[in-house]
């Protein structure tokens, strides 16, 4: 016992390790911080040496209210060693020529035959970075793009589609023809509009620009003086208006590439966007949906960016990926906050895993691929039947007349 705190140890089946505990520390956050899951932990005193052994309790107790102990056993309650894939001690690479810029990005290999992981803390400069995202983008159009096609682009202005741009124009060099889109209609979207079109001048492309009014007109929604962002929070309180803006994103393009004559559009969403999306899905008793390319009736939607870190993203265009974070709004979707942090805290925690999480995903997706539907009354696509109370208020914020 050091200062009226019993040493701590987490045994395990594959041996016993100390922990670190600080003065006025509750016991879940020792945990915690040592990387070990309270969930995983039953937690047995010993009041001095060669004494009884007792289970108690106490997660959310300050360290100190175990000074009747002299020592705590926290047993791990499965045979596996919790600290195999720690990040606690790992090997560092990085650039030949260090730069101002440089993003970090922790690898892990594992080597089943040895039942060891071995951790890399990469060093990438923006030079990496996008030889990275070229290659990801890359694969995807190989495989899931005809040659010589036409893809429809929407872009944002921020870090994602100026790595995906980047990753498609190397494509272009091939054959693939890029026609660019941003949409306009809330305050954070429009801010992007002149980094849109900087980024789209650098790699000699045309950008199309929607306005509020062309998003009403592709929509159904009458100009009464009411933002698209008060008709939807006016319907749907408390919600987020992205789901709403991901389903304009996704018409607007799809009306786009109809008038060109193209079956492809394409947007940013990256790994965690995509892993995110799938865990929802699974949680709400849906099969897992088509990724890098999802059939939505006659259009093809290609996601390049699907194996794509947004740290290595991030990392290609610096300053474009601050700008975009400094224009953001806040996202008060308890759905929405819960499975991002569910998929960065799988991410910190293991490396690697969601990517593996990702192809698994895919190939199940693959094999039963989710039918979409064209749903008249709602003028969109739709996999399911959408419940009369919900259709009537997404009606309704459209400014259709309800029979």
């Amino acid at each position: 016992m050091n200062n009226g705190i019993p040493k701590i140890s987490i045994v395990t089946a594959h041996g016993r390790r100390e922990l670190t505990a600080r003065p006025g520390e509750l016991l879940v956050d020792t945990l915690r911080s040592s990387g070990v899951p309270w969930s995983a932990t039953s937690i047995y005193g010993v009041r001095s040496e060669g004494g009884k052994t007792e289970l108690i309790s106490g997660l959310g107790k300050p360290i100190e209210e175990f000074s009747e102990f002299d020592e705590l056993f926290l047993y791990f309650n499965r045979n596996v060693n919790p600290f195999l894939f720690s990040i606690d001690g790992f090997n560092e690479t990085g650039p030949e020529k260090p730069g101002e810029h440089e993003t970090e990005f922790f690898y892990q290999v594992m080597q089943n035959e040895e039942g060891s992981a071995t951790t890399t803390l990469a060093k990438l400069s923006p030079d990496d970075c996008l030889d990275i995202i070229a290659k990801r983008v890359e694969d995807v159009v190989n495989e899931h793009v005809e040659p010589n096609s036409t893809i429809v682009v929407g872009v944002s202005g921020g870090g994602d589609s100026n790595a995906m741009l980047y990753g498609l124009s190397k494509a272009a060099e091939a054959g693939l023809k890029i026609r660019p889109i941003i949409v306009k209609g809330i305050p954070d979207w429009d801010a992007g509009v002149p980094r849109a079109q900087e980024l789209c001048k650098n790699y000699g492309l045309d950008l199309t620009i929607l306005e509020e009014s062309d998003i009403r007109e592709l929509m159904g929604i009458p100009s009464d003086g009411l933002s698209l962002v008060e008709r939807f929070e006016r319907e749907f309180v408390g919600d987020d208006f992205e789901f709403l803006g991901t389903l304009m994103i996704r018409i607007a393009l799809s009306k786009y590439a109809e008038k060109i004559g193209t079956e492809y559009i394409c947007t940013g969403l990256n790994l965690e966007d995509v892993v995110c999306e799938q865990m929802f899905r699974m949680s709400s008793g849906m099969k897992p949906a088509g990724m890098p390319a999802r059939k939505i009736g006659e259009k093809t939607l290609i996601m390049p960016l699907w194996m794509c870190p947004k740290r290595i993203i991030d990392g290609c265009f610096p300053k474009f990926s601050l700008d975009n974070y400094e224009a953001r709004y806040p996202c008060f979707s308890l759905g929405r906050n819960l499975y991002y942090s569910v998929v960065y805290n799988i991410q910190s925690t293991f490396p690697n895993y969601i990517e593996t999480m990702a192809k698994g995903l895919s190939k199940i997706a693959a094999e039963d691929p989710v039918e979409y539907n064209y749903d008249a009354g709602l003028g969109v696509h739709v996999e399911r039947f959408v419940p009369m109370h919900l259709r009537q208020r997404f009606i309704k914020m459209l400014g259709s007349s309800i029979q």
